[in-house]
């Protein structure tokens, strides 16, 4: 089942862009392993709201190259903490395995969330980046369950082969779009928040750029909150009664 409104109490974090590499012993890794060992224990819920993994190809591949913090997942979920994670633009190929050997519960798209009554509204960002016309078009393409089902036929070393092409040409391509082409676009935000009325938060990553803002809308304030990513020290919320960001 794929969650889409929620309501939780107690401590919650909330954290993105994390984009594990294949490598356990690489610094992010042991930094997202050292995390999950000491920052969770009076947690009520972790959110990871897209690119926990930097790429991901299927799970008969990935599965095998995460095995270690695959198995901290379930240890975890297993001890009875909740976690939640949404797909981003590098990893939304997990399968029905990786929920399965994880024990993480899969979140749609768009997520609104009940937190100690504040309500909010999570995304990974991409969807909103709206000027990016030539993404929005690959995003849209990518997300077709045809394509994946066609893509994850293909050989393994294909696989990894069209994985690490696809990594390259987003770097390439990055480097010649303007930051306000790749940035979320003011009005896609309150597009957002106008189908979700109720909401007068919205946290995202995909940008890695954190930041919190307000603006006024309909005579509501409302706020925005943007995750960094964990190069080389993590930006991530916390929410109890408040919404207020944790480095680590």
């Amino acid at each position: 089942m794929t969650l889409k409104k929620m309501k939780i109490t107690g401590k919650i974090i909330i954290t993105a862009d994390v984009h594990l590499l294949p490598n356990p012993q690489h610094p992010i890794n042991q930094h997202f392993t050292q995390f999950l060992t000491t920052q969770l224990t009076d947690c009520s819920a972790l959110f990871i709201i897209g690119d926990l993994f930097e790429s991901w190809v299927g799970d008969d591949i990935n599965l095998a190259q995460y095995q270690g913090v695959i198995q901290q997942f379930k240890n975890l979920t297993d001890q009875g903490l909740p976690i939640y994670l949404l797909y981003g633009n590098r990893d939304f190929l997990m399968g029905k395995r990786f929920w399965q050997a994880t024990g993480i519960h899969k979140l749609s798209d768009v997520v609104e969330l009940n937190a100690n009554n504040n309500q909010i509204i999570l995304a990974h960002g991409d969807q909103l980046c709206t000027d990016d016309k030539a993404y929005q078009r690959m995003r849209g393409w990518f997300r077709n369950p045809i394509i994946q089902w066609l893509f994850l036929k293909l050989s393994k070393t294909k696989r990894i082969q069209i994985g690490q092409k696809m990594r390259q040409k987003s770097s390439n391509e990055g480097a010649n779009k303007t930051p306000e082409m790749m940035n979320v676009k003011q009005q896609a935000v309150e597009k957002l928040f106008k189908q979700h009325s109720q909401a007068n938060h919205l946290i995202h990553g995909h940008t890695h750029q954190p930041q919190h803002t307000e603006f006024i809308q309909n005579g509501k304030l409302k706020h925005r909150w943007v995750l960094g990513d964990w190069r080389p020290e993590a930006e991530y919320i916390e929410i109890n009664q408040h919404i207020e960001f944790r480095t680590y």
